[in-house]
């Protein structure tokens, strides 16, 4: 399976390549709905083959969400939710589950809102037995630890994961309903009761109670954020360390040091290890890696783009970074200076 990325005016895609093309019912109900819970797919041939164009835009995989966050009980709950409206979808829509694609790189996510969409690819067949284990073991080494809700619905799931016929609607019922009986004094201050039709689609959704999420701590490792007396950008604070130096255009936005091998810049503040509160900036719009002594700018599926010396990057293009380059996230300007 080929995966490329592609940006079509305002449009950004996840591309999956079959080189060999025949079309089935799978294919055709794919095609020709708007099935609750997939990502929506368009096809192109070329030949013998085809590409399957599914649409991404403003949405970010849920290995890179994660890449910077751990995830807390209502955030497991939705993304479970999801996960049971995909699989009620193929069972209405006659699809087969095993075209799901469960890895954390094919599972889509508003990161707001945590709405979870999946990629149904009917060409290759994914063995449940081991990619629905893979995830929950995924999903675990991700909870957030303080979060006793979240252990327990994970490891939960990750119990059942292994089981011949996993059930996610009875995981997720038998859940609320302990958590509606428990006393109030018991309840978490962050949950979600769902409830379903009798097509198993999520039809209710109450007593979301969400706090504020504490303040980011970083360790001796990571110098401490600092915001701005405008509010607009956080930045590196302290004495500066080796690394790569960008240096701002403009005075509204301050220089950033960047000392890690994957640092990730947006506007989604506990996902991203620079916070730019700026208009036009994605919640994760961009990351710059360190490969061996290099340095990489990566656009990530960012809604009005990441430019390097006035050329918009592709979805997922990574590009070298070297001195004296100009670096624009939307239209916030910096220059490398290493």
């Amino acid at each position: 399976m080929n995966v490329t990325y592609r940006r079509e005016l305002d449009h950004n895609y996840l591309i999956l390549e079959q080189e060999e093309y025949q079309e089935n019912y799978q294919t055709v109900m794919l095609l020709k709905n708007k099935i609750p819970g997939f990502l929506e797919c368009r096809m192109s041939r070329l030949d013998r083959g085809a590409s399957l164009y599914y649409e991404i835009t403003s949405r970010q995989s849920l290995r890179l969400v994660l890449e910077r966050k751990r995830i807390n009980l209502w955030e497991l709950q939705k993304l479970l939710s999801g996960m049971y409206q995909a699989v009620q979808s193929c069972e209405e829509y006659l699809l087969n589950v095993e075209h799901l694609l469960l890895s954390p790189d094919y599972i889509y996510l508003e990161p707001d809102e945590w709405t979870a969409y999946f990629c149904f690819f009917p060409f290759e067949k994914q063995e449940p037995g081991q990619s629905l284990p893979e995830l929950a073991e995924y999903l675990l080494d991700r909870l957030d630890r303080q979060d006793s809700g979240a252990v327990t619905l994970g490891y939960e799931f990750y119990r059942i994961a292994g089981e011949e016929n996993p059930s996610l609607r009875e995981l997720l019922e038998n859940w609320n309903q302990e958590e509606a009986q428990k006393p109030e004094a018991e309840k978490k201050t962050e949950r979600t009761i769902i409830q379903y039709d009798d097509k198993g689609r999520t039809v209710v959704e109450k007593d979301c109670i969400r706090e504020r999420e504490p303040k980011r701590s970083f360790d001796a490792v990571s110098p401490e954020w600092t915001e701005s007396p405008e509010g607009g950008t956080s930045f590196l604070g302290g004495a500066r360390e080796p690394g790569l130096f960008l240096r701002s255009e403009s005075a509204a936005y301050p220089d950033l040091r960047i000392t890690k091998n994957s640092f990730l810049i947006g506007k989604k503040k506990d996902a991203v290890d620079g916070w730019l509160k700026a208009r036009g900036i994605s919640r994760i719009h961009s990351r710059i890696s360190k490969e061996e002594d290099c340095y990489y700018l990566t656009d990530l599926n960012s809604t009005n783009g990441t430019y390097l010396n006035g050329g918009r990057l592709e979805v997922n293009e990574k590009a070298r970074l070297r001195p004296g380059d100009c670096v624009a996230f939307a239209d916030v300007r910096y220059v490398v200076e290493g």
